[in-house]
């Protein structure tokens, strides 16, 4: 197995933080939370802003949630280049008007190498961890507007340092017109995380805006949905993220995606299949700069 060395954690934009603190006060932490969740979105190169309406909208959109009628459970787990894994598993129900949610996000990047200066051998290998748990709820104020929101503690260990805070995400879902097109509005990652040592840490608040609109062909029983999305995190440009899947009689589908501004990843594609209560999915991302590939696969139960 081959190890990690710093330079490919922050190329992977996983680890900006994880592996080197550079001493400049504000750098961004907790990168992790920017990696999505679910292989459908990830094969929809996370265009899934106005598209989510499952329990992975505990991450996407909290409004989401409002579409919620039964008990919902979903798990993921994704494989990165390096052996970096990353898992995220949440349940929904109907409740309070609306719908609640709960969710556990989680990374680890393992083989970490630490040098203090230029060696052959590093000193040793570490790990590090993101862990994020989060409570939401969803609910729709008319026939056409949907709000929610998502309460979140988050917690980040690198080697025996560690720090914990709190964050918030707001979201909306909105159809303006009488046919399937979809707006919806995201801010994630409000709030505060305690300095890691001596360093101050910012989380990765992020503005998202996305819109999906669904095609559908009665003749062959199938449908074609469209995604969009535009993702502005704090300090960095706005991103495009362009998603498409194909869906044969609702029981498999086809999926391709496109993003830019990320110079180690561009495009992802994947399938689905729906049984009866079950939906498994699958996500494919290859990386550039011989960092390998990313695979993600999910289950999601309706119950």
């Amino acid at each position: 197995m081959s190890r990690i060395t710093i330079s490919v954690c922050i190329n992977l934009l996983i680890v900006s933080i994880l592996c080197a603190q550079s001493g400049s006060a504000g750098s961004a932490g907790l990168s992790s939370l920017k990696l999505g969740a679910g292989a459908r979105a990830g094969a929809m190169a996370n265009a899934y802003t106005a598209v989510s309406e499952d329990a992975a909208s505990t991450y996407w959109n909290p409004a989401g949630l409002a579409s919620i009628k039964n008990v919902e459970l979903f798990f993921t787990h994704t494989t990165w280049a390096e052996d970096i894994s990353h898992e995220f598993l949440s349940a929904a129900l109907p409740a309070f008007n609306g719908a609640i949610g709960f969710s556990l996000y989680s990374t680890n990047i393992p083989e970490i190498e630490r040098r203090v200066g230029p060696s052959e051998l590093p000193l040793e290998t570490i790990e590090a961890n993101d862990i994020s748990a989060s409570l939401s709820y969803g609910r729709s104020i008319n026939d056409k507007l949907s709000a929610g929101i998502s309460a979140k503690y988050v917690y980040q260990k690198i080697f025996v340092e560690s720090a914990s805070g709190y964050a918030v995400d707001l979201g909306i879902g909105y159809k303006p017109f009488q046919n399937p097109l979809r707006i919806a509005v995201v801010v994630q990652n409000l709030g505060s995380l305690k300095k890691l040592k001596e360093e101050k840490i910012e989380l990765p608040q992020t503005l998202k805006f996305g819109g999906a609109y669904e095609i559908n062909f009665p003749g062959i029983g199938g449908s074609l949905l469209l995604a969009l999305d535009a993702v502005k995190v704090k300090d960095s440009d706005f991103r495009a993220f362009v998603g498409g899947e194909l869906n044969f009689k609702q029981n498999f589908s086809l999926r391709l995606g496109r993003q830019t501004g990320e110079s180690a990843k561009s495009f992802s594609a994947g399938v689905g299949f729906k049984f009866d209560k079950y939906r498994l999915d699958y996500g494919y991302t290859p990386l550039q700069f011989d960092l390998g590939n990313t695979h993600k696969f999910s289950i999601s139960l309706n119950l």
